[in-house]
């Protein structure tokens, strides 16, 4: 049987259908062609992203500005300058990465009638959408330590008027009430947002000390920084990059090609896109654990990688399967590279231990956490899992994340897991990048087949499209050549999702 050479950069054929795809997607979603594009039915009980009820009021040269200015980062790469000190060039890319990934998204909501931060406002405060803004203000959460011991109590009393909060760890709610007293303690804060914002101190519909300015400034400031936990997921996305072998400018391109995804970019303000940072950045500083030469380095990665994974695990109680998606892939890798087995678990032992420890470390103040986890998974399925057809989903869970990473993202990870699959059934050694990339698909498709998550992945499944990025793309670097992506290659990617990730702002609702 002839042995298939390792993963090269991207081929003509790939390209041909990274615009084939985007093209087509355009094509059928325009005008809502192929409805089954956006899901195969409405909630209840099904999912399908609903469509604008009318036109965007905002103006679009906002939006095109930062996507141009992202693609010129992106050719920035491929300077002489950048090719002549990689590592500064890197921190400079994704540095200014992480200013630009804030335009996009903050452009993209100023096509709405309210303007930026009013309708952010708007978007936490929605109660059917997200929720835990609607409970942090509930008397149940003015004390946030009664909050925690009655937890698990208090979940079933939200299944219907704050199903999110119902079905998540306390985290999410405590962040915002931990807000309000921030902007209680800072009134000049609390004006100065406000004021930037252009929202009344007060709610005249809603006229209630709950509903006062500092809770108002606490909402916006909550979805702000939401946003910018997602564009700093940049950073670990590099970092995954470089533990499975790319150079330092190809780890960059990635990290840029992260602010352009329509799930990331689309969804704020949802916890899905702040999650995404401490799960990336456990799989990172895992990987940099296994790498390690000296134990007491990979001891302290291992603990790193632990208390993201606990940070994660207290804004959802689906972090543990999006932890394992990155950790199996990282340990995929490490064994691919030479680690030995034994010393690799060892550090993937120690980083759960400090992730579990991190989970129950609440229990010290009264919290009851399997209790809670319990009797939200409980309602999870009850409202979302059961009433939901599980072969429909094993279809259109697929095309839902293909679509908000990026079509060709997806095919990317299509052509690149065949590679890989062949070499692996020729039993040839695989490159790190290989066993990373198989080690990740082998998850999400045991991920995929629980059934657990039916409709809405590509909001809920933002945490594990890091690693399914650098799984698409990332190719070990070879002497004389930075590694794949290549600058050109970055650029067409990011001319092809871009036109997704505007065109489903104008068509598709996503609150």
């Amino acid at each position: 049987m002839t042995v298939p050479p390792p993963l090269e950069g991207s081929s003509r054929g790939e390209r041909v259908l990274w615009l084939a795809v985007t093209a087509g997607f355009l094509l059928s979603a325009s005008g809502d062609r192929v409805p089954w594009l956006r899901g195969p039915a409405p909630y209840p009980p099904e999912w399908q992203w609903p469509l604008r009820e009318g036109a965007v009021s905002g103006p679009l040269w906002p939006a095109l500005v930062a996507v141009v200015a992202i693609l010129a980062l992106l050719a920035v790469s491929g300077t002489a300058w950048a090719l002549s000190r990689p590592a500064r060039a890197q921190r400079v890319l994704l540095a200014l990465a992480s200013v630009l990934g804030l335009a996009l998204p903050l452009a993209l909501i100023a096509l709405e009638p309210d303007g930026v931060l009013p309708t952010i406002f708007g978007r936490v405060a929605y109660r059917t959408a997200t929720s835990y803004y609607t409970v942090a203000l509930s008397p149940e959460a003015a004390d946030p330590l009664e909050f925690l011991r009655r937890h698990d109590e208090l979940l079933p009393t939200f299944r219907k008027g704050a199903k999110h909060a119902a079905t998540h760890p306390p985290g999410p709610v405590l962040v915002y009430r931990g807000l309000m007293a921030l902007c209680d303690h800072a009134p000049g804060l609390t004006r100065a947002v406000l004021q930037l914002s252009g929202l009344p101190e007060t709610n005249p519909l809603r006229a209630r000390p709950e509903h006062a300015a500092s809770s108002r400034a606490a909402a916006v400031l909550g979805g702000v920084l939401i946003l910018l936990a997602c564009v700093l997921t940049a950073w670990p996305v590099a970092g995954l990059a470089r533990g499975v072998g790319c150079g330092p400018l190809a780890s960059a391109r990635l990290g840029v090609l992260w602010t352009l995804l329509p799930g990331p970019v689309l969804m704020l303000p949802q916890f899905d896109q702040a999650l995404a940072l401490p799960v990336a950045a456990s799989a990172a500083a895992l990987a940099r654990a296994l790498g390690a030469e000296r134990a007491r380095r990979g001891a302290a990665w291992a603990i790193a990688s632990g208390l993201a994974g606990g940070l994660a695990v207290a804004l959802s109680y689906g972090a543990p399967a999006f932890l394992a998606l990155g950790g199996v892939a990282v340990l995929a890798a490490s064994v691919a590279s030479g680690v030995k087995l034994t010393r690799a678990l060892r550090w993937c032992a120690l980083a759960a231990l400090v992730t579990a420890a991190a989970f129950a470390a609440p229990a010290l103040v009264g919290h009851h956490p399997i209790a809670s986890a319990r009797a939200a998974l409980r309602i999870h399925r009850e409202f979302f899992t059961q009433p939901r057809d599980y072969a429909v989903w094993l279809v259109f869970d697929p095309l839902d994340l293909a679509v908000f990473i990026g079509l060709p993202v997806a095919v990317s990870l299509v052509f690149a897991a065949t590679r890989s699959a062949r070499r692996w059934i020729a039993r040839a050694r695989l490159q790190p990048d290989e066993a990373f990339r198989l080690g990740a698909l082998a998850a999400l498709l045991v991920l995929l087949v629980s059934g657990q998550t039916r409709g809405e992945v590509g909001r809920i499944w933002i945490p594990i499209m890091p690693v399914l990025l650098v799984a698409a793309l990332a190719r070990p670097a070879r002497p004389g050549d930075d590694a794949s992506p290549s600058t050109a290659s970055a650029l067409l990617l990011a001319a092809t999702i871009a036109p997704t990730t505007i065109a489903v702002a104008f068509w598709w609702r996503f609150f």
